[in-house]
C-alpha cells in the first residue's frame, strides 16, 4: 500500500505539469484566434465582382490577394467570380459588390438609365475583341460579312460586333443573321456560324490549340476596325466613391502592385491563382499561361506603358461613348466628365 501511495504521489507533479501545459496551449491558441479576429475586424472589407470566372484575365487581383497586398493596405478583400447569367453591373447596382470589373460598353446603358456609376481605373487599354472566320467560308473583306451568320455573346458582350456590323453599312437585324454563341469555338469549327466572337486572350487560341493554324482564319480586330470599346475597367457607385475615397486609393494601389507582379511573372501567377487545370480546355494550364501573357499585353498597351497601369485615357473613353451612342439604342446623353475620375489613380500611384 505504501508503495502504491508513493507511486501516486510521484505522478502528481507530472499530472500537474501536463494540466498546466494543456491550459497554456489552450490559452495561447485562443489568444491567437482572438488576435486574428481582431485583425480581420480592424481591416476594411471590400467586395470585388469579376466579369467572368476566376482565370488569368483577372490575374492581378487574384495574385494581389494571394500575396497579401490587400492585407498590407488594411483591406479584407472578397472576390466574387462571374459566370453565365451574372452581370457585374447589376451586382454593383444592387449593392452586393463595392467594385466591379466591367466593360465600359456594358455600363453605359445603365448610366443612360440614371445609374450613377464611375470608372476609377482602366485596366485593359485597348479592346481584346476579335471576329474570326474560317478562310474557306469565303469571307475575305469587310463587305463579305453580308448575309453571314455571326456569333455574339449576350449580356452586353455583343456591343462591339453590333457596332462593327453597322459601321460596314449593314443593318444587324436585317443584313446578317445574329446567333447566340457558346463560350467556345465549336459553332465556328462545325460551320454552324460564319463569324465567331473571340477574345484575343481566350477563345481566339482554342482552335489553334486544337491544331488549326492561324493562317486558316480571317480575323477582324475591333480596335483596328474602329469599333473597339474599353473593357475591364473598375467601376463603383458614386455614393460609395464619395464615402470611401481613401479606401479606394488603397484598393487601387494594392491592385496595381498585384498587376505589376503578374505581368512580370505570368507563369508563376497562374500557379498562384490555384485554378483547377483539369476542368476543361479553357482552364488548362497552358491555355491560362497564354491568357496571362495576352492579357498583360492589353494592360501595358498604349498609356498602360507610358502613363502607368489603370490610367484612364479620356480620348479612348470618349470614343467608347461615341460608338455606343451612335450604334447602341440604349445609350444616349452620356457626359464623359460624370463617368470617370483620375483622382483615385493619381493618389494611388503617388502613394498618398
Amino acid at each position: 500500500m505504501q508503495e502504491e501511495k508513493n507511486s501516486s504521489q510521484s505522478k502528481m507533479p507530472w499530472i500537474l505539469v501536463l494540466i498546466v501545459a494543456v491550459v497554456g496551449v489552450y490559452f495561447l491558441y485562443t489568444q491567437i484566434l482572438k488576435k486574428e479576429s481582431e485583425s480581420t475586424e480592424e481591416m476594411d472589407r471590400v467586395t470585388l465582382q469579376l466579369k467572368w470566372i476566376e482565370q488569368a484575365q483577372f490575374m492581378g487581383f487574384l495574385v494581389a490577394k494571394e500575396l497579401g497586398y490587400y492585407k498590407g493596405e488594411g483591406i479584407d478583400l472578397e472576390i466574387l467570380p462571374g459566370g453565365v447569367g451574372i452581370n457585374p453591373v447589376d451586382v454593383l447596382i444592387s449593392g452586393d459588390a463595392d467594385v466591379a470589373v466591367a466593360w465600359t460598353g456594358n455600363v453605359l446603358p445603365a448610366i443612360s438609365q440614371g445609374e450613377d456609376l464611375v470608372n476609377i481605373g482602366q485596366g485593359m487599354q485597348r479592346s481584346g475583341m476579335r471576329l474570326m472566320a474560317l478562310k474557306e467560308s469565303g469571307i475575305k473583306e469587310l463587305e463579305d460579312i453580308f448575309g453571314k451568320k455571326i456569333g455574339t455573346w449576350p449580356g452586353g458582350n455583343e456591343l462591339e460586333p453590333y457596332a462593327f456590323i453597322e459601321m460596314q453599312g449593314f443593318d444587324k437585324d436585317r443584313d446578317v443573321t445574329l446567333v447566340n454563341q457558346n463560350f467556345d469555338m465549336n459553332q465556328l469549327l462545325n460551320k454552324e456560324i460564319d463569324l465567331a466572337s473571340a477574345m484575343i486572350y481566350n477563345e481566339y487560341w482554342l482552335p489553334i490549340e486544337a491544331e488549326y493554324s492561324e493562317d486558316d482564319f480571317v480575323v477582324f480586330d475591333m480596335e483596328q476596325e474602329g469599333a473597339g470599346m474599353l473593357q475591364d475597367a473598375l467601376f463603383v457607385q458614386r455614393e460609395y466613391l464619395q464615402n470611401n475615397e481613401e479606401l479606394l486609393v488603397r484598393f487601387l494601389r494594392a491592385s496595381i502592385k498585384g498587376w505589376e507582379y503578374a505581368i512580370e511573372n505570368p507563369k508563376e501567377s497562374v500557379d498562384l491563382m490555384g485554378l483547377d487545370f483539369t476542368e476543361n480546355d479553357v482552364t488548362a494550364k497552358d491555355h491560362q499561361i497564354r491568357m496571362a501573357q495576352e492579357t498583360a499585353k492589353l494592360y501595358i498597351a498604349d498609356d498602360g506603358a507610358t502613363e502607368g497601369l489603370f490610367y484612364i485615357n479620356t480620348d479612348k473613353l470618349q470614343q467608347t461613348i461615341d460608338i455606343a451612342t451612335q450604334y447602341i439604342d440604349e445609350v444616349e446623353g452620356i457626359d464623359i466628365d460624370k463617368i470617370y475620375t483620375l483622382d483615385i489613380w493619381e493618389r494611388a500611384i503617388s502613394n498618398e
